[in-house]
């Protein structure tokens, strides 16, 4: 694997070493983890919002009453 350098001298391809590729890997891992969650949070979030508006139309409110309520 090889990194780009750019400098106003030019442009330079080194190599990585294998402590960069190792550091590279756990920073790919992170990120991806970081994606699940935020993605479990969306989806968590809006499952908890559908959840709250069906409990407010099983108390009979219409759909007028309760966007004047949420917003």
């Amino acid at each position: 694997m090889k990194k780009i350098i750019v400098t106003p001298n030019g442009i330079q391809a080194l190599e990585l070493t294998s402590i960069e590729i190792a550091q590279k890997e756990q920073d790919n891992i992170q990120a991806q983890a970081d994606r699940t969650v935020r993605e479990e949070k969306i989806a968590t979030d809006l499952a908890n919002k559908q959840s709250a508006l069906n409990k407010l139309k099983a108390l009979g409110l219409n759909d007028a009453e309760i966007k004047s309520i949420i917003g």
